[in-house]
């Protein structure tokens, strides 16, 4: 397939596109290819249903969850997709809350604990979540080291996968890695190659994507989409800024307390002199 290219396409790294791409039961196909990719067989993904994504809060002022796209797979497995565009350093902590969420209530009286579904949260994000080298990682309950026990793996019912896109060299990518073709689609569909789109699943993936590309409505929502992250994002700035000039002036006080002068605590919390003496009244 070659792609005729009259307008530009949306990111499909944004939640709204991603969920209108690979969120439809229509092209549920395109979903599993995906998610079968970042897996890498484990397990191997043939079918799977897609759900409702909103979770109702269990109490009165409780929170609910809405996620990106949730599944459940022909082995019963349910999953979380979301694709993260901010940084807000909670991956971790929100898929802990959304897997608890999304556990069914359903056991019957007499059934082991081992009848539980296995659960799995895939989070893809366009932005350097850890500190870590490698484009992705998996984290499981696991015991810790201890004096006589080395770390082990505790068990593998929950699980998070974290895909950092910017860490997957997408210009190594060819037709027999389907991780890295996904990849390229995601972080750059306008230059995708043309083999690529010979993959069916891919081809539907950029049919819809150049679909909602060329919506005006559609169009308004992403860009009204892009004005509120930037908001939160902003949002955020601001209130991690007014937090660690909290830390700084409480650092100084503490530093005055001491009898330190105005010059060695602007040295070491970088306040001014002038900020410093306003404290001291």
């Amino acid at each position: 397939m070659k792609m005729k290219k009259t307008f530009d396409l949306l990111s499909p790294c944004s939640d709204f596109i991603f969920k209108n791409i690979f969120g439809k039961s229509s092209h549920k196909r395109a979903l599993i290819s995906l998610i079968n990719a970042i897996l890498a067989g484990k397990p191997h993904i043939k079918d799977l249903t897609i759900e409702n994504p909103d979770i109702p809060k269990d109490l009165p002022k409780g929170k609910s969850v809405r996620l990106d796209i949730r599944a459940t797979a022909d082995d019963n497995t349910k999953l979380g997709i979301e694709i993260q565009c901010c940084d807000d350093g909670r991956i971790m902590n929100r898929s802990a809350f959304y897997q608890c969420r999304m556990m069914p209530n359903d056991l019957k009286e007499g059934e082991e604990f081992d009848a539980l579904p296995n659960m799995i949260s895939i989070w893809i994000a366009n932005y350097d979540e850890t500190k870590r080298q490698y484009h992705t990682h998996e984290a499981l309950f696991t015991f810790q080291e201890t004096p006589l026990d080395p770390a082990e793996v505790a068990t593998e019912k929950f699980r998070t996968i974290i895909v950092e896109l910017p860490k997957v060299d997408i210009k190594q990518a060819n037709i027999k890695d389907m991780f890295r073709v996904w990849m390229y689609f995601l972080r750059n569909p306008e230059k995708i190659p043309a083999e690529f789109l010979d993959v069916p699943e891919v081809e539907e993936a950029m049919n819809e994507l150049q679909h909602v590309s060329q919506n005006p409505e559609m169009r308004k929502i992403y860009e009204e989409r892009l004005r509120w992250q930037d908001n939160e994002r902003n949002l955020r700035a601001h209130h991690y800024n007014k937090g660690r000039m909290e830390e700084k002036r409480e650092a100084a006080l503490s530093m005055l307390t001491d009898g330190m002068s105005s010059s060695s605590i602007s040295k070491y919390t970088g306040l001014s002199e002038k900020e410093i003496n306003s404290l001291k009244q």
